[in-house]
């Protein structure tokens, strides 16, 4: 994987192939430290040797755990944003059905408050999420992460479209590779679907293409990309 970092002032350019976190924009009001600590972790990633093989929701929260367990040290060196990279949690090399007990929906956190560390029983199925949001809690920054997420058909996280444009995939559900970015309260604050697949079997390609944003109160407004964009 490449890395480049570009810290700048009043721009910020955080790129961990393949995932992105791109420009911060104008400072919000009220912040005036002319730095911050962020952190872009090169995951060696504890991969599942049968990706093909599909696993119980039990065994495959067992392997997501382990990662999550590396990514709990790297939270707690005091950075003031983390991100993870991509697969950095599940793994890769999954076929559509194998990667379905990793698969948790995510809320989309334009239409809905959550926090998933304080909350943990509004939505079933959610141990990553409450796992993430926990640790961005627990040590007081905000984090990034990549991770599978299952959207029911037609797309009710996206009331702007019209699902005669949007028709469903044959197995009559939507499968993203998702990065999540959660507050240092440990609240989502973003969610964004990757558009531009690669060999990537297992995932849908979003029938929109998103542009997610989220504010900090130590660099201003930072954008969400993963892997390369055109």
């Amino acid at each position: 994987m490449s890395l480049r970092v570009l810290l700048a002032v009043g721009v910020a350019v955080l790129y961990l192939s393949p995932v992105t976190l791109t420009r911060a924009g104008d400072r919000t009001e009220g912040t005036s430290c002319p730095s911050y600590v962020a952190t872009v972790y090169e995951h060696q990633v504890i991969l599942n040797p049968e990706p093909h093989v599909p696993l119980s929701r039990a065994a495959a929260l067992e392997h997501m755990m382990r990662n999550l367990k590396v990514y709990e040290e790297q939270a707690a060196r005091g950075a003031q944003i983390i991100v993870f990279p991509e697969d950095g949690i599940h793994g890769f090399n999954f076929s559509r059905l194998s990667i379905s007990g990793y698969l948790e929906t995510i809320p989309d956190p334009l239409t809905e408050d959550w926090n998933p560390c304080t909350q943990p029983d509004r939505h079933n199925q959610t141990e990553v999420l409450q796992s993430l949001s926990c640790m961005a809690r627990r040590h007081q920054l905000y984090l990034v992460a990549n991770m599978p997420d299952l959207q029911p058909c037609p797309l009710t996280s996206h009331p702007h479209l019209d699902p005669s444009q949007t028709p469903c995939p044959p197995d009559g559900r939507w499968q993203f590779n998702t990065d999540v970015v959660f507050r240092s309260d440990g609240s989502l604050a973003a969610r964004y679907h990757k558009q531009n697949l690669f060999f990537e079997k297992e995932f849908d390609t979003p029938p929109r293409l998103e542009v997610v944003t989220f504010d900090t109160p130590f660099a201003g407004r930072f954008g969400v990309t993963n892997s390369y964009f055109q």
